[in-house]
């Protein structure tokens, strides 16, 4: 028996206590053989009768709230104080060092008040190591703000603060106020710059515009209309339509560089429904834009000014009516091999105006081949989903699986649904369920699943009361425990 001198058990009981807690805090839990959470706040931000739902850490259109660059990974969210908030962590660690930026509560403008569409959204400027941030705004101004110079390529030397990021303001470009925004887009452009993408307007009567920001002069230029609300449309419920919006999937590049796009219309005549599945792409990152026979059917610069609009020629994927319950701002991806897949969930059967639900609703698959648009009926449903490819054109699909996005503080499991290359992309099966229950739709940080292939996943658990504060987390998995 080993004898402690007078007060050794007491100080190694604290040392031990101690390090319990580092180890606690700078550890992942498993919550599976294959996977690991983090907890990035315990009290992040649910909205209490909020517009839209209750989740505001989550929503299918982000783009994005989760992402890296040189082994580091970046989340933005809104804590329970309101607050925007930036958080990083080092890959090989598993602790988060959060801004909490005090000038500035969710929702600036009373009207606005928990209104769950008010997102945030990060853009990394890979060339000049900037990050770039909007947020709070859903048919309102613009709320932007740029960090300093210098900040991505050496993380260690930076001390993570507010003062690293100049004021918010509501312009791109000095003196053009930007009064109307929703659906804030940040795109990394394969040159090391960055897109930002935006809804002028409102539901059924907005365009799309896109502009610039160009590294090497730290300025934004030109945005510009590139999908323009004009044109005709006869509806079958209610007749005719001079005025809509597009509601665009992500935008996403691959691996060539080309930009491609994929959307929904909301038409000018009834506030509920979508209609038709539309496609094009971009080689010059959003300044002229193809349909998927490479017609050009847009064009912006050298005096040129065309948009995509309700009358382009060969940009649409299927013809859906309101009928068909089509929900806006899903998925989208661009395979190894260059060709586009688009999944959205509809009903399976046309019937009458409402939105597709799990007991007549199913993800649908679409994809050329031959250079024909296929349609395939996947045996899952959930909320709006994200979806990805794999290194040999695998796809997987990514949900939490409740019955409609809108749904209050429900809980349910994150879903992965894989489907190889070499079936077609016909044997869909599920290859991952959590035991844990989310209630926001999910946030894939891209970046690291293309570079490491790595699932990491932006999760909220749901409120043990509606409008309390809940655990924020980060989910892990590796994509090998993704291919069994």
């Amino acid at each position: 028996m080993i004898i402690y001198p007078k007060g050794h058990i007491s100080w190694c009981m604290f040392f031990f206590l101690v390090n319990l807690i580092v180890i606690f805090k700078v550890q992942p839990v498993f919550a599976q053989d294959n996977d690991a959470t983090m907890i990035v706040d315990q009290k992040a931000l649910t909205c209490f009768e909020g517009t839209y739902g209750n989740s505001i850490n989550g929503q299918s259109f982000q783009q994005d709230a989760l992402t890296s660059y040189k082994g580091w990974q970046y989340i933005a969210y809104y804590n329970g104080a309101r607050q925007v908030c930036l958080g990083r962590r080092k890959l090989t660690d598993y602790k988060w060092e959060t801004i909490n930026f005090d000038d500035y509560r969710f929702s600036y403008l009373k009207n606005q008040d928990n209104n769950t569409h008010n997102v945030i959204s990060i853009g990394l400027c890979t060339k000049d190591g900037t990050i770039h941030l909007s947020f709070d705004q859903h048919a309102g101004p613009l709320h932007y703000r740029v960090s300093i110079k210098d900040i991505l390529d050496n993380p260690e030397r930076v001390q993570w603060t507010s003062k690293l990021f100049k004021p918010i303001v509501n312009y791109l470009e000095i003196g053009k106020p930007i009064p109307v925004v929703s659906y804030p887009t940040f795109i990394s452009t394969p040159q090391g710059n960055l897109l930002f993408a935006y809804r002028n307007g409102y539901s059924s009567n907005g365009d799309c515009l896109i502009g610039q920001y160009d590294a090497s002069s730290g300025k934004w230029t030109d945005p510009h209309v590139f999908i323009s609300r004009s044109g005709n449309y006869q509806d079958p419920f209610k007749g005719d339509s001079k005025n809509r919006n597009a509601y665009l999937n992500n935008l996403s590049y691959d691996h060539k560089g080309v930009l491609h796009i994929s959307w929904t219309w909301r038409e000018n005549v009834a506030t509920l429904g979508n209609r038709d599945i539309c496609y094009a792409y971009s080689k010059d990152n959003g300044n002229s834009w193809c349909n998927h026979r490479n017609d050009l059917i847009a064009v912006h610069g050298a005096g040129q000014s065309k948009s995509i609009d309700a009358l382009s020629a060969g940009i649409t994927v299927r013809h859906l009516d309101r009928g068909w319950g089509v929900m806006n701002q899903q998925s989208q991806v661009a395979d190894k091999r260059l060709k586009p897949h688009i999944v959205m969930y509809h009903k399976k059967s046309h019937g009458g105006p409402g939105w597709a639900l799990m007991e007549n609703g199913a993800y649908f698959h679409y994809y050329q081949k031959e250079g024909i648009w296929q349609q395939n009926q996947l045996p899952f449903m959930g909320n709006r989903p994200k979806l990805i490819c794999d290194r040999n054109n695998n796809l997987f699909l990514v949900f939490v699986r409740k019955d409609h996005f809108e749904a209050k503080n429900q809980g349910a499991p994150l879903v992965v649904v894989r489907a190889t290359y070499k079936s077609g992309w016909k044997d869909w099966k599920e290859v991952y369920v959590s035991k844990a229950t989310y209630f926001n739709e999910p946030q894939l940080d891209l970046a690291r699943w293309l570079n490491a292939g790595i699932l990491s996943v932006m999760l909220q658990s749901p409120p043990a009361v509606e409008g309390q504060p809940s655990a924020l987390h980060v989910l892990e998995i590796e994509g090998k425990h993704l291919n069994p």
